[in-house]
C-alpha cells in the first residue's frame, strides 16, 4: 500500500461531506471515528493495493478550544496477491497526525503533520514518510463546499525502488449535496506520481455513508516505473461513523 485510499486518513481530513458521531471525552473535547471498506485501493490517483478490497479503522480528536487540538490515526488493512516490491507484501498501513484547527464563521482551517507507516514491510524499502499539511474548506451555502488540501513531503518520498516515488500534492474538491445524493468532484496533483480526475457520488443511507467514485489518473511524470499505465477506476465504498 502507499500513503492513503479512498476512505483513508487523508482523505477524511480532504473530505468536508461526511457526518459524524461524536464521543465526549469529559470538558477536553469529541471524539470522532469511522469503519469502512472499500472495493480497491486508490492512493492520490494511484492504483496501490492491485485491485484488492480495503478495510479501514479511523479515530480524531478535537478539543474544545477555540483553536482546536487535532489527533488523529487510522489503520487500512489489505493483503495484495502480488506485492509492489521484493518484501512488499505488507498487509497493513497505520497513519496518524497532529495539527491545529481553526473555524472563521465559513472557513474551517486545518495545519498539521502526518505520517504514513507500514509496519510489516521490510524496512530497507523504505516506506514510510511523513508530510506537512494544510487545509481550508469554505462552506459557500449549506449544500456546496470549496476545499484545498496541500502536503509537503519532509522525508524526500518513499524510496521502493531507486526513483523517488513520493513528493509534494495538493487537490481541489467541491462537494454539492442536491437532495437525493451529494455531488463529489476533484483534481489532485502528485508531484512526480500522478495527476488524476475524480467525480462521484455519497449518501448517508441506514447510518451508513455509500460512496462510488471515478478516477481517471495521468501517469506520464512518473519516473519509478514504466509498466505502470494510466487507467481508470470505479470505487465503490461503505463507512460508518461512531
Amino acid at each position: 500500500m502507499k500513503k492513503t485510499i479512498n476512505l483513508s486518513l487523508i482523505a477524511l481530513l480532504i473530505s468536508s461531506s461526511i457526518a459524524y458521531s461524536e464521543i465526549k471525552v469529559g470538558n477536553l473535547g469529541v471524539v470522532t471515528g469511522t469503519v469502512g471498506a472499500a472495493s480497491q485501493y486508490i492512493s492520490k490517483g494511484v492504483d496501490a493495493n492491485r485491485d484488492q478490497p480495503t478495510a479501514s479503522l479511523t479515530a480524531e480528536f478535537a478539543s474544545n478550544s477555540d483553536i482546536q487540538l487535532i489527533l488523529g490515526a487510522g489503520v487500512f488493512y489489505s493483503r495484495p496477491d502480488k506485492p509492489v516490491a521484493s518484501g512488499g507484501n505488507y498487509d497493513y498501513e497505520f497513519d496518524y497526525n497532529i495539527g491545529l484547527r481553526k473555524t472563521l464563521d465559513k472557513l474551517t482551517l486545518d495545519v498539521g503533520h502526518i505520517t504514513f507507516s507500514y509496519p510489516s514491510a521490510n524496512s530497507n524499502l523504505n516506506l514510510d514518510s511523513s508530510s506537512f499539511y494544510a487545509k481550508a474548506a469554505f462552506a459557500a451555502t449549506k449544500e456546496t463546499t470549496f476545499t484545498i488540501y496541500y502536503e509537503a513531503d519532509d522525508t524526500k518520498g518513499s524510496k521502493p525502488i531507486s526513483a523517488k516515488t513520493g513528493d509534494n500534492f495538493y487537490e481541489l474538491s467541491l462537494s454539492h449535496n442536491f437532495g437525493p445524493a451529494t455531488l463529489n468532484l476533484a483534481y489532485g496533483d502528485f508531484n512526480d506520481n500522478a495527476t488524476y480526475y475524480k467525480a462521484g457520488l455519497s449518501k448517508e443511507l441506514f447510518d451508513l455513508n455509500f460512496t462510488v467514485d471515478y478516477i481517471s489518473n495521468n501517469l506520464d511524470r512518473k519516473s519509478w516505473s514504466a509498466s505502470w499505465k494510466d487507467k481508470n477506476f470505479l470505487v465503490a465504498g461503505v463507512s460508518k461513523a461512531f
